[in-house]
């Protein structure tokens, strides 16, 4: 039975299952299987466990039982398996922001007063238009500090000044801001995206609304084939599921078989 949680930067905390009965409920996993899963995990895991061993398990379980929860279990490791570079991961911000009615583009250069930006992430809607910085981690527990907003936000003034159009500053990060980060971006009106920030419309709740599902949460597509659908702009699930078989054959790597197969699972988180 489970004591001690060792996490990803090696600091030991106490074994909550509250913690655990939280993120099963916001996946309404029924009680009866929660109750289960924690029976299963006293059962069969040592008094010290990490936080991997953990959601191993779970996800293992869960798979079995249920694998549209299976899948959307795997979401923040799905959202971290869009490195190593970063890039796949703009281009999945501007296919989500895309969803609620943004034109975007990523990967661009904007003159600034000064200096010319390569800027992540241009989304408009109702004639303004908001600069984004999308700062991607590899470790979920890497937040991005004070140091990374002022940053963005310098870039984001000398932009600003050589723009005719009304403009907002947005950084969208796939781990957290820290707190003092927050504090300057509040009281300066820099927009922050997270995984849990803002309270409500953060990065987790954006995703989910919507079911925009990256294609990463198929924790069975290899790095090679995900990475040739990215360069042809397939990130998303829907994105996948909307091209021809015989195209996504000729771009991916895959069998028509295999094709099939993720058109099949996608039915099942979307």
């Amino acid at each position: 039975m489970p004591q001690i949680v060792i996490k990803r930067n090696k600091i030991k905390e106490p074994y909550y299952p509250s913690k655990i009965i939280n993120s099963l409920e916001k996946l309404q996993v029924p009680r009866d299987k929660i109750e289960e899963i924690l029976f299963l995990i006293d059962k069969n895991l040592p008094s010290v466990v990490t936080t991997d061993q953990l959601f191993r398990f779970i996800h293992n379980y869960l798979k079995k039982d249920n694998k549209e929860k299976g899948y959307r279990y795997n979401l923040k490791k799905a959202i971290l398996a869009l490195g190593p570079t970063g890039y796949p991961f703009e281009k999945f911000i501007a296919h989500l922001l895309s969803f609620y009615g943004y034109q975007t583009k990523h990967n661009l250069f904007l003159e600034g007063k000064c200096l010319k930006y390569e800027v992540d992430i241009l989304a408009e809607l109702e004639s303004k238009i908001y600069i984004g910085e999308c700062k991607f981690r590899h470790y979920w527990n890497k937040k991005n500090d004070l140091h990374v907003v002022l940053y963005s936000y310098a870039r984001y003034l000398d932009i600003k000044n050589n723009l005719s159009q009304e403009s907002y500053p947005l950084i969208v990060t796939n781990t957290k801001f820290t707190q003092e980060g927050i504090k300057f971006s509040t009281c300066y009106g820099i927009n922050l995206i997270s995984w849990n920030y803002p309270p409500k419309e953060n990065l987790a709740y954006l995703i989910e609304f919507k079911k925009i599902y990256p294609l990463t949460i198929f924790d069975f597509i290899s790095l090679k084939i995900l990475k040739n659908l990215f360069n042809n702009d397939i990130v998303l699930v829907s994105d996948f599921i909307s091209k021809d078989k015989n195209y996504l054959r000729k771009i991916s790597g895959l069998s028509l078989a295999e094709i099939d197969k993720i058109f099949q699972e996608s039915k099942k988180i979307i």
